[in-house]
């Protein structure tokens, strides 16, 4: 529930607005001989830039511009600084006090500070002899694939500079399966913004097929969900740009039932890219049987889906809702019944999800008046959600409760509530689960 995405053009501006530093390069005036224990390319930077940068920033990625020589961030120095001391890049949102988390990609300060002093030394490139020998994380990859699925055919964004679309994939399996690691192929890297997969089970698939079937051509549009109500499809997993794809906590799985349907919502951008026909496929990796039932958790307030009370009044700032309850009904909803109700959970993952006026929000859990978080936002970034994977995974308990906290800016000149339109607000949290 990653998403947790995507080239913006704000990158690409800093870029531009960078020339004088990437030209003069800081009071050596160009790469040059460093001094004693300054900081150098290979021995200190390197290192930075191919485990927090290097998923995107390669030739034909969703970075702007590669990142993969001593030439190529020498010369894009002046934006790579700008960058990190604005904490714009690296993209990683969620607050690193909150929980420990597989594959974080922020940067410390002084690993800032490194990169600041390396582009004032002038970006000496240092001894290739003194770059320390990488070491493969295996934590987030995805170890196998058996089955490639691709959308139904090729499909060309036709709304600017942002399609929402989601397309039926078929299950081809003939007994129930568990789905045991997910991954993506992007057709088409430079507009692939990010990938969401949900399951339809048999006895919804005709509520989206409803939904296919009211409009032309392939696929239906759709943005904060695939549509169909709130329990109408469970989530199986995301894909963001960077991402390798992962396998799911080990012998943990989500089960998919023969003759259900997965939806993959597709999210195009095409800010910096021309429309072009993309066919995108997910990775899966499958398993007939698992030691713990799995499921990726949806958690909000029923009332503001249903009754529609999560108002954000128009010309407001800093507009708060959160909810703090027992979050059993919602993993029964996500599961079938699949796990146990009024039984402990696993929680390995926490994600949030709003739309585009979010402010901020924070995912916790509570137990004898005592907080853990899993999840805080404290700037919230539409365009790089995603969700996290907990280093430990924590145990929720019967009497535990989640508290789900979200706030909005609405400068607008209506009132915004629940909806799935572009418009609209969400507040959502997610967590993977298992028994």
């Amino acid at each position: 529930m990653l998403a947790f995405d995507g080239v913006r053009i704000t990158c690409v501006l800093v870029l531009l607005g960078a020339t004088a530093g990437c030209t003069n390069g800081g009071s050596s005036g160009g790469p040059g001989t460093p001094a004693a224990e300054a900081p150098t390319y290979y021995r200190d930077v390197k290192p930075l830039v191919d485990t927090k940068c290097g998923n995107c920033h390669v030739e034909g990625g969703i970075g702007p511009f590669a990142l993969t020589t001593y030439e190529e961030v020498a010369a894009a120095r002046g934006a790579v600084e700008a960058a990190v001391v604005a904490k714009t890049m690296p993209p990683w949102p969620a607050d690193s006090d909150c929980n420990d988390y597989l594959g974080d990609r922020s940067l410390t300060d002084e690993q800032i500070d490194l990169i600041s002093r390396w582009v004032a030394d002038g970006a000496p490139e240092g001894n290739p002899a003194d770059a320390p020998v990488a070491v493969e994380d295996t934590s987030l990859s995805l170890s196998r694939v058996d089955l490639e699925l691709p959308i139904p055919e090729a499909y060309t964004p036709k709304v600017s500079p942002d399609d929402y679309h989601c397309f039926f994939i078929d299950w081809p399996a003939q007994e129930t399966q568990y789905i045991t690691g997910l991954g993506v192929e992007p057709g088409h890297v430079p507009i692939v913004h990010h990938v969401i997969a949900f399951v339809a089970k048999p006895d919804k698939v005709a509520e989206f097929q409803a939904l296919d079937d009211a409009e032309p051509g392939v696929g239906w549009t759709c943005y904060g969900g695939p549509g169909g109500g709130p329990s109408a499809a469970g989530w199986v997993g995301a894909w963001v740009p960077g991402s390798v794809g992962s396998d799911y906590p080990e012998g943990t799985g989500i089960e998919i039932p023969p003759g259900s349907k997965l939806i993959v919502q597709m999210h195009y951008n095409t800010s910096t890219a021309a429309a072009v026909p993309d066919q995108t496929k997910l990775l899966v990796r499958t398993d007939k049987t698992v030691a713990k039932k799995a499921a990726i958790m949806p958690f909000t307030k029923l009332s503001w889906v249903t009754q529609q009370t999560m108002t954000i009044p128009a010309h407001t700032s800093d507009v708060v809702h959160e909810v703090q309850a027992d979050p059993t009904p919602f993993l029964n909803m996500a599961t079938g019944g699949a796990l146990p109700s009024n039984a402990p959970v696993d929680i390995y993952l926490g994600g949030l999800h709003m739309h585009t006026r979010g402010k901020s929000g924070s995912l916790r859990i509570v137990r004898d008046a005592a907080e853990q978080c899993l999840v805080d936002i404290p700037a919230w970034d539409f365009h790089w959600q995603g969700s996290y994977r907990l280093k430990t995974p924590t145990r929720f308990e019967p009497g535990d409760q989640m508290h789900l906290k979200c706030s909005w800016d609405n400068p607008e000149m209506y009132d915004i509530n629940w909806g799935e339109g572009t418009n609209d607000e969400m507040c959502l949290g997610t967590v993977y689960v298992s028994e």
